[in-house]
């Protein structure tokens, strides 16, 4: 229980409850479907056979180790990725680059949130903040809090270890950042919304900046020009572009 509590806080993704769905949609692909949680590699490894070459998702978060996990996986059956709907939080983070070809299919969605990276820069009180907004008791919260801090470090350190491994740059769990922080006066244009912030980078900006290649964006250019973003009902998201991005080295 208490982990999940915690994926839930770490994650701030939309949907954490069960596991994801996986099944064979032909004799080279496979489909996931929900949310990524703790043993999903496993479903993933029985259905791979040796013609398995796809790997197709509709997903809007889950657990970030269990994602790691997965992208591991991905990585090592050397399977390529398509987005049919959405590839949002960890699976944007942790399985979408870690494919060796993506595809984003013209009305899906890639949507990044803040990586553990990011979540260990906040302070004991924010942490407090979001523990009692999921409903820990207040005797609690200052236990609560230190575990929560221990736990997002850990995921932190496994989450550079991670992109050290499949070879791409730290920075793309870091510039959300600023991202998040132009986001917030267009949020206001939304003032009956509780929409969540999420990036989608471009894939020109994934392959020159952070080393993520092979990615086929569909029609995302035409849908976040000329605003900047697009928002998503579906996920109650607004999914902003590169504009607040500085051109990397």
């Amino acid at each position: 229980m208490k982990r999940f509590l915690w994926a839930g806080v770490m994650a701030g993704v939309t949907a954490l409850a069960g596991a994801a769905d996986f099944s064979r949609t032909g004799s080279d692909s496979i489909a996931m479907r929900g949310p990524i949680a703790e043993g999903d590699v496993d479903k993933l490894r029985r259905l791979a056979t040796p013609g398995t070459r796809l790997l197709r998702v509709n997903s809007d978060g889950g657990d970030a180790q269990a994602a790691m996990q997965l992208g591991r996986l991905v990585r090592q059956l050397r399977l390529d990725i398509a987005v049919d709907t959405v590839c949002a939080g960890s699976c944007a983070l942790y399985v979408f680059p870690a494919a060796r070809r993506k595809h984003i299919a013209a009305d899906a969605v890639l949507a990044l949130q803040e990586s553990a990276f990011l979540r260990t820069q906040a302070n004991q009180e924010q942490m407090r903040r979001s523990l009692r907004e999921a409903g820990v008791a207040a005797e609690d919260l200052d236990s609560e809090t230190q575990a929560l801090a221990a736990q997002l470090a850990e995921t932190a350190a496994l989450e550079a270890a991670f992109a050290a491994q499949l070879g791409f740059s730290p920075a793309f769990y870091r510039d959300f950042l600023q991202v998040a922080a132009q986001a917030e006066s267009v949020r206001q244009r939304f003032p009956d919304q509780e929409a969540a912030i999420y990036w989608w980078p471009a894939a020109a900006r994934l392959q020159r900046c952070y080393g993520i290649g092979g990615v086929e964006e569909g029609t995302r250019a035409a849908r976040i020009l000329p605003d900047g973003y697009v928002y998503v009902p579906a996920l109650s998201a607004l999914v902003m572009g590169d504009q607040a991005l500085q051109a990397c080295p």
